[in-house]
């Protein structure tokens, strides 16, 4: 039996930053988000022997080794070692992974390939399988806490789940996933409006979540009141896209943007503020870099039938347009015949 797996990346619209210890358990974060149809893929097989394979096309790298005790963390494909290890899997087992997008795609992207991986290992498990919450709790605690890749919890969550939603965090492993219920006119509205560009090269998001996490530990007051004026655009983003009103929605991304830019000096460079000036001079309402900051992607939303325009000015300022619609899935797992 072969097991293959899909789990999508995510665009954060609002609240990215709320979901992060220790602003959960004092305060409480919500975020709001939605899946594209950009993925990280596994397939999973198992061996008569006792071997373990672990092959990644997005680093180009096979690791080969005779017994699953023989699994170290060494920095090569410690994500696909958390998992099998985890899951201890009786017989050998040749593990298959690739993404859509690069690594550091500020997309959730390292929190879709767990998921992915994940999904894998627990369709094996046929009737013992655990719940679309665990896996998500389980992706979360391997990544940030096995791995210390620091980061929040919106990530592993929306690539179960999928879709477009509101999730509330309280701290520890509370999360509430709400969909949000919205016309098929508006969602088709919603996506053609928003262009959505590679912008440039971020090294680890580890390092911005870290400033902003020992700025608000030592109570920097622009942290503080930029997480707590964060948490309440979201809500706002959500009583907007439940309304059909996407200007206003655009508004609450510049505003959103320009808040977010606050949690840590690294959050910007020069060519994102580049980037920024020009969509908003052909058209766009609002946006913002879609992950912790520093590079990656960034989207924004644009006056209708202005989109074109504005991918053309941030390819001209050297932005990567990348074509997406929405994914209203999640996590999907399916098997092949040999």
């Amino acid at each position: 039996m072969i097991i293959r797996s899909r789990a999508p990346v995510r665009i954060s619209f609002a609240g990215g930053g709320t979901d992060v210890s220790p602003f959960t358990e004092e305060h409480g974060g919500c975020v709001v988000n939605v899946t594209i149809n950009k993925y990280a893929w596994g397939t999973l097989s198992f061996r008569p022997d006792a071997g373990v394979s672990l092959r990644s096309d997005d680093y180009n790298a096979e690791i080969k080794y005779k017994r699953l005790k023989d699994l170290r963390y060494d920095g090569n494909l410690d994500l696909l070692k958390a998992v099998t290890k985890h899951f201890k899997p009786i017989n050998g087992v040749n593990l298959y992974l690739r993404s859509d997008v690069p690594p550091r795609s500020g997309l959730g992207s390292s929190a879709s390939a767990f998921v992915a991986a994940i999904g894998l290992f627990n369709h094996a498990l046929s009737d013992r399988r655990i719940t679309n919450y665990e896996i998500a709790e389980l992706a979360f605690k391997l990544e940030r806490e096995e791995l210390h890749n620091l980061g929040g919890r919106q990530d592993q969550y929306a690539a179960v789940f999928g879709g477009l939603n509101y999730m509330e965090f309280k701290g520890n492993d509370f999360v509430r996933i709400n969909p949000l219920r919205i016309r098929r006119d508006n969602l088709l509205e919603l996506e053609k409006n928003i262009v959505l560009v590679h912008a440039q090269e971020r090294e680890k998001s580890g390092d911005i979540i870290a400033n902003q996490t020992k700025s608000y530990v030592r109570r920097d007051r622009d942290v503080v009141d930029a997480l707590e004026e964060t948490k309440a655009l979201a809500q706002e983003v959500k009583q907007a896209l439940v309304r059909g009103d996407f200007n206003y929605f655009g508004e609450l991304l510049h505003q959103g943007w320009l808040t977010k830019k606050k949690f840590s000096p690294l959050m910007t460079t020069p060519f994102i503020d580049k980037l920024y000036k020009a969509a908003r001079e052909n058209g766009a309402i609002g946006g913002k870099i879609t992950g912790a900051g520093g590079g990656g992607h960034m989207f924004f939303y644009c006056e209708p039938n202005t989109e074109h325009k504005v991918e053309a000015a941030l390819a001209k300022a050297g932005a990567k347009p990348v074509k997406f619609s929405f994914d209203m899935h999640g996590l999907e797992t399916w098997e092949v015949a040999e």
